[in-house]
């Protein structure tokens, strides 16, 4: 998401992040649906205990390839990129100029979980993809944020994220560093920004992970000689009111297979498809 008021906490890493699950696959699905309840289940978890899951190998390596391609085409091709500022340049648009990245909203590895995780009226909120280039001086300390408040459902998700990793994370490069936070916890309504208890989540290009977009995290930034890219997704209920108005939808993600993940517009893109036809957006 567009970051809304960072507030800096203080730091100490832990790197890890629990159970690293491999990704749920369409031989998975070949294996029964007791399979699948099992992997879900797990899944849901170890969401309860920590707020966040990590899904290593969700994008394949020639997945990851040609996403890295796309982003390369537009970022050349594109204005729509924009300059964020301390070495991050985001998109929240790309969908409207390439379909290359539709599957990573609905991929099999991921929205099995997604699905069980928000519930039935899941619905998609927003996209960007983020390049976060090399530092080259101290790097900044974390501006430990939420980005959402709390949900009320079973698993206090207002808002669910889905970060894919596009290159390899390790420790000496920059990384998404996640403060655990239980269900039990969650129900408390903590509104603190202490980033003190903070897991370094690490992994190879294609690792997925999805949070609770209410957890305290922020971006731990090292300083690598190569930059870091990341596909960021946000679920939501469609019953209610959109996140933001960052993302404009195209109106092929409403006439898929999975259209009704797209069927509630926000603001913008409902005044977008009113003015403009359908050849158009």
């Amino acid at each position: 998401m567009f970051p809304r008021a960072n507030v800096t906490g203080p730091e100490r890493s832990r790197t890890g992040g629990g159970h690293q699950h491999k990704a749920l696959s369409r031989s998975a699905a070949c294996r029964g649906q007791s399979t699948w309840r099992v992997l879900l289940t797990n899944y849901t978890a170890d969401f309860v205990r920590n707020g966040y899951i990590t899904v290593a190998n969700a994008l394949s390596p020639d997945e990851v390839a040609r996403l890295n391609q796309a982003i390369d085409s537009d970022h050349e091709a594109s204005r729509l990129w924009v300059n964020r500022g301390g070495g991050r340049i985001q998109n929240a648009n790309l969908l409207m100029t390439t379909d290359a990245f539709d599957t990573t909203i609905t991929h099999p590895s991921v929205l099995p979980i997604v699905e069980e995780l928000v519930g039935p009226d899941l619905c998609f909120e927003e996209f960007s993809a983020m390049i976060r280039e090399p530092v080259t001086v101290d790097p900044p300390e974390p501006g430990w944020h939420r980005d959402t408040g709390h949900g009320t459902g079973p698993l206090a998700i207002l808002n669910l994220s889905l970060i894919y990793y596009l290159t390899d994370v390790d420790e000496t490069t920059h990384c998404f560093s996640i403060v655990p936070e239980t269900l039990g916890e969650k129900r408390e309504r903590p509104d603190h920004r202490d980033g003190d208890r903070a897991v370094d989540l690490h992994g190879p290009a294609g690792t997925a992970i999805l949070f609770n977009a209410s957890n305290v995290h922020d971006a731990r930034r090292a300083a690598p000689d190569q930059e870091r890219r990341t596909i960021h997704i946000y679920f939501g209920h469609s019953t209610n009111k959109p996140l933001s108005n960052h993302t404009i939808f195209p109106r092929r993600l409403q006439t898929g297979a999975h259209s009704g993940l797209f069927a509630r517009l926000n603001d913008i893109s409902t005044r977008v498809h009113s003015v403009f036809d359908e050849a158009s957006v």
